[in-house]
């Protein structure tokens, strides 16, 4: 069995995250860490949705504040609606930089760097 790349990092307690954000981050770490035995892009997933459920959250409001505090990870680890919202921002005009933050743009640079889909790399293996 092939073993699953680590390109990801988890995200980072700020000193200067808003108190909304902090409850975000250690229920997300939480909820991370309660996920053992799955692959690790499931498990920021399931982590992600959780803490929304948990929180009384949308999934892409959690999303975006863990980016904001450091979440790298592959496509597939983060809601639908957050990725294609993200995506779409960058096809905005470089003028219009209100569109994304810095993270965001790290994010999209992170995934074009070359942390593709695993799970189409899985299926050419199966």
């Amino acid at each position: 069995m092939r073993q699953q790349p680590q390109n990801f990092s988890l995200p980072a307690l700020n000193t200067n995250a808003d108190t909304l954000t902090r409850h975000f981050l250690t229920q997300f770490l939480h909820e991370f860490q309660r996920q053992r035995g799955r692959d690790t892009y499931f498990r920021i997933y399931a982590a992600i949705e959780n803490t929304a459920a948990k929180t009384g959250s949308p999934p892409e409001i959690v999303a975006r504040a863990l980016v904001e505090s450091g979440l790298r990870a592959a496509k597939e680890s983060f809601p639908g609606k957050f990725v294609a919202t993200l995506e779409n921002s960058c096809h905005a005009p470089k003028w219009n930089l209100a569109s994304t933050t810095e993270q965001q743009r790290e994010l999209l640079s992170f995934w074009n760097a070359g942390v593709s889909d695993y799970r189409r790399e899985r299926r050419r293996y199966h």
